[in-house]
């Protein structure tokens, strides 16, 4: 009897804090969902929709998330542009349990895929990505370097070598180590997330209350390969060649972390020399969704070569 009363008290105390976690969060209280269309491009499901002019913003996402971390007020980029937000093959609703290989080609030729299934394979680009999906704008920017006009970077987990990214995640604590981590405790959290991914996506809102639910949720809905091979051409990523590359074929990379993003080497990425690189005071590694209106304006804005500026 005394330890179902003790239980009780516990989950009582337990909801009171998630309800004050989630309620004093920006991410969660910033966020809200998106009123576009979902619809399956080839292997992609994507949300489409917006102006019919020259330019086409396509939105990705980074590693255990979907495209839903870019909420409803990114809808606003549809009043002038055509927008167009993947969940990017093997993650959200493009999860696909047959496959066991997702190299860097795949994700791109999924992505091509999905331009030519709406009719956009000839239309000018612009790319916001997110943490890993960075990696995968930078790879897509250098197979089509004529049509992506910027690639717009949040939190790009940019660091000299592997080694020197799973440092840096093994020293950030244990929730970001294990983000990272390739091994037999990974591997296991992985297979049970799969055979029960929506008691998975509820725990994951349980243990995530700074995160809106519905992308806390969201997180569950990846395989272990597509996991495992975007982890691994991040670590490969050659950071360095990627921007000079993409900048020389004429290309716009922009670097934007938040002041207290833990994921990351930006004095290295300083050295890269990209179009401009910006730091967003008071802000971390989410800025989809903690800063959308501002990633917004980003997105709109005109570039500008700049290495060392920051947003009040």
């Amino acid at each position: 009897m005394r330890a179902r009363r003790l239980g009780a008290i516990s989950a009582a105390t337990y909801a009171a804090w998630w309800s004050w976690r989630n309620h004093s969060s920006p991410a969660a209280q910033s966020w809200w969902p998106t009123s576009i269309a979902r619809r399956r491009a080839g292997r992609l499901s994507v949300r489409d929709g917006g102006a019919h002019d020259d330019t086409v913003v396509v939105l990705m996402h980074g590693l255990v998330a979907t495209g839903d971390i870019f909420g409803g007020v990114f809808d606003q980029l549809a009043a002038r542009n055509r927008m167009v937000v993947p969940d990017l093959l093997g993650f959200g609703r493009s999860v696909d349990e047959s496959r066991q290989r997702f190299d860097p080609e795949d994700h791109l030729d999924a992505l091509d895929e999905m331009l030519e299934t709406l009719a956009l394979s000839d239309r000018p680009l612009v790319i916001g990505a997110h943490s890993m999906g960075s990696a995968l704008a930078l790879l897509w920017a250098q197979r089509h370097p004529s049509r992506i006009q910027r690639v717009i970077c949040w939190g790009a987990p940019i660091y000299a070598d592997a080694h020197a990214l799973n440092l840096q995640m093994m020293t950030g604590g244990p929730l970001l180590g294990m983000l990272v981590a390739d091994n037999a405790a990974a591997r296991a959290a992985c297979r049970f997330n799969c055979r029960h991914r929506t008691l998975s996506g509820w725990i994951a809102a349980a243990a995530r209350p700074e995160l809106p639910v519905s992308v806390a949720r969201a997180a569950s809905l990846h395989t272990w390969p597509a996991y495992r091979d975007a982890l691994g051409f991040v670590a490969d990523s050659d950071w360095k060649s990627l921007i000079a590359e993409t900048i020389a074929a004429g290309t716009a990379v922009e670097l934007i972390w938040g002041e207290h993003d833990q994921i990351g080497d930006r004095c290295l990425a300083t050295t890269f020399n990209p179009t401009s690189l910006e730091i967003v005071p008071g802000a971390a590694h989410h800025l989809p969704l903690t800063h959308g209106r501002l990633c917004v304006e980003q997105l709109t804005s005109v570039s500008t070569p700049d290495t060392a500026s920051a947003r009040p």
